[in-house]
């Protein structure tokens, strides 16, 4: 990691969370049929214990890997889990340390979280009593979901990596993403559920994942910062080179009582909140799909600036209700320079169609290589940002078999909209959900590897293109400016 140092920017260092070899889980219960130890078990790429003080065996696990205590593990350990009553969790702490732990997850909840005194006294001991050895997620929080060294705390989530990392106060919120994840077309470096944040916070995790080399595209969801916290992400964000993209909850007055409810968070003022992402160029999103769905083609295209979109469709009233939402929402639809005109002219020969923008295919989009030679064309034009096409579903069944180079329709519709990486310019299809879910499923899959982001609405993907482009803009005009 080559940014400033961390006493500059006043946060913790985590960086050996990159070597973690060996983990512990403190407290797994028979109840439960230690699903937690389970779950960091099965995948991990190092040696996983389960410390309980009375349980001898759990079935499929080694004997030797459930220990009474930690001082029984041979091993150093780099990461513990810990499931226990929030009484407990203190001396667990202390044990921690003597064993040279650098990182703990406390699961457990009903400290700070709960809304008393006492859980807030209990959680200041809980620092206090770290005294910097050991770094803290939580409490209240579901920890470190790292794909590539098999640390889950579901059994189940992906184990392929990603590049894009996701920070979060909640865990279901990181559940749900992380589930939801391949639905997207996005895979996780990294994902970190800090719960209440008693130590580490979003500002310290902002900064490791900013200067993470595993990790192209920072997440986060957002309840709230600790006072006095505010200069640091500042500071931060200032040197971050990354995208950064947020969903703020609790900007409501209804969801700002939710947040404190649920981790304790002082959510703040939203104007405020909305002016300090702007200054620093933070992505913010209004839902957890847009959240994904952006990192989703930030992941395809990386950042871009784009005001002039070709619409191509085979509907031509499908055709003008796209137009009138991409104009609505601030893009131009510009004809096509002359040059470019005269060469799409000439693909165009069947009544009922058109070659200026918005492209009417109809029948057209069927011709042997037209799709291809149309879209190369189009893109070509410098006058244009990117490309947006309605592609029904059911006009991608096998029936379709028009040959170029031996390949099926399919191949050739794959291939014609993996044209926007050749120009570096965003193809955006558009495959309704409405009909044959099956092979829409099996086409949006086969784009998703190739780097191609598929959308059901337009809806999902408009307001998208203007946050990026803003975002390029404004990283455009700070790099003239340095």
């Amino acid at each position: 990691m080559t940014g400033p140092k961390h006493s500059e920017l006043n946060v913790k260092d985590v960086s050996f969370i990159n070597d973690i070899k060996n983990l512990a889980v403190i407290g797994p219960s028979k109840k439960r049929d230690y699903y937690f130890f389970k779950n960091h078990a099965i995948d991990f790429k190092g040696n996983a214990y389960a410390v309980h003080p009375t349980v001898k065996e759990i079935s499929g696990f080694d004997r030797n890997k459930i220990v009474p205590s930690l001082k029984d593990i041979k091993e150093d350990i780099d990461y513990a889990w810990i499931s226990l009553p929030a009484s407990q969790v203190l001396n667990v702490i202390d044990e921690c340390i003597d064993k040279g732990v650098k990182l703990v997850t406390i699961f457990s909840s009903d400290f700070s979280d709960s809304g008393t005194e006492k859980g807030l006294i209990l959680e200041q001991l809980l620092v206090k009593r770290a005294q910097n050895k050991v770094r803290i997620l939580g409490p209240n929080g579901m920890g470190l979901y790292y794909p590539k060294l098999g640390i889950c705390w579901r059994s189940n989530f992906p184990t392929t990596a990603g590049n894009i990392g996701f920070i979060a106060q909640s865990g279901g919120m990181c559940n749900i993403a992380i589930y939801g994840a391949s639905s997207f077309g996005i895979k996780f470096s990294k994902v970190f559920s800090f719960g209440n944040g008693a130590d580490l916070d979003l500002v310290d995790l902002l900064y490791f994942l900013s200067e993470d080399p595993e990790t192209d595209i920072i997440l986060c969801y957002l309840e709230g910062i600790k006072e006095g916290r505010i200069d640091d992400l500042r500071k931060v964000l200032e040197h971050n080179k990354k995208p950064v993209i947020c969903l703020k909850g609790g900007q409501s007055k209804s969801g700002s009582i939710a947040a404190k409810t649920h981790t304790a968070s002082i959510s703040g003022n939203n104007k405020l909140w909305n002016a300090f992402f702007k200054q620093y160029n933070v992505i913010q999103v209004d839902s957890l799909e847009q959240l994904l769905h952006t990192a989703h083609i930030l992941d395809c295209y990386k950042a871009f600036e784009i005001n002039n979109l070709a619409v191509a469709s085979i509907s031509g009233g499908y055709g003008v209700v796209l137009v009138d939402l991409l104009a609505k929402n601030g893009f131009n639809i510009p004809q096509f320079s002359s040059d470019i005109q005269k060469q799409l002219n000439s693909r165009f020969i069947l009544p009922g169609t058109s070659p200026k923008n918005p492209l009417d295919l109809a029948a057209h989009f069927f011709f042997e290589n037209f799709i291809y030679d149309v879209l190369n064309i189009a893109l070509s034009d410098i006058n244009i940002d990117g490309l947006v096409l309605d592609m029904p579903s059911f006009y991608l069944t096998p029936v379709f078999t028009r040959s170029r180079y031996n390949t099926s329709f399919e191949s050739i519709m794959i291939e014609s909209l993996s044209l926007g990486h050749k120009y570096n310019k965003p193809v955006i299809p558009i495959i309704q959900r409405l009909n044959r879910p099956d092979d829409r499923e099996r086409v949006r899959n086969i784009l998703i590897e190739k780097k191609v982001p598929v959308f059901g609405v337009p809806d999902e993907f408009i307001p998208i293109l203007r946050k990026i482009s803003e975002y390029k803009k404004k990283l455009k005009k700070k790099s003239k400016n340095v």
